[in-house]
């Protein structure tokens, strides 16, 4: 099996799409890929191809690790929340605490599919973003975790990151985690 770790293309936009949307527990209908991929194709967004490493695997796409500066986060939310509420009233972005602050190099989105999980890609994406953040000269990356989701804070754990504080977003209690880079 061969794993390679390669910055996202434009082109790869449909397959960030469904890797951001798959983190966030929404399975893309047929329908929706268009709309969210041209999202993702977008550079002044927190999901575009830009900011995502893309694992392949034996030449197919098999996971994505999306991360950014958390300086940018505010800006780039109130670009990118109204692209994705507009027909869903569900989101509490009004509320919603912004989850990366500057200094930090924000993971904001981890995902594998289903066929390749438990091989080690997600580690893999993850400790290739921290390696890039620390060239960027980033000194802490951060990341969301959903209390209920003892896989992720399992690995997480495992890389080095410790809970923090609590944040709320998308209506929810996340814990924020962090790493000393």
């Amino acid at each position: 099996m061969e794993i390679r770790i390669v910055q996202a293309t434009e082109t790869d936009a449909p397959f960030v799409a469904r890797c951001v949307c798959l983190a966030l527990h929404h399975e893309l209908s047929e329908e929706e890929i268009p709309h969210v991929a041209a999202i993702c194709r977008r550079t002044d967004v927190l999901y575009s191809y830009r900011h995502a490493l893309i694992a392949w695997v034996d030449g197919r796409p098999a996971g994505l690790c999306l991360c950014y500066d958390g300086a940018d986060y505010h800006e780039m939310r109130n670009i990118t929340f109204p692209l994705f509420s507009e027909g869903n009233e569900e989101m509490d972005l009004e509320n919603a605490q912004d989850e990366a602050v500057s200094g930090e190099f924000y993971m904001d989105s981890l995902a594998v599919l289903p066929e390749y999980r438990r091989q080690g890609i997600g580690r893999m994406l993850m400790l290739a973003q921290i390696e890039r953040a620390k060239a960027a000269g980033f000194r802490k990356a951060t990341l969301l975790v959903d209390p209920d989701n003892p896989g992720a804070q399992s690995l997480y754990r495992s890389i080095g990151f410790n809970h923090q504080e609590d944040c709320y977003a998308f209506g929810q209690i996340f814990w924020k985690w962090y790493i000393n880079i």
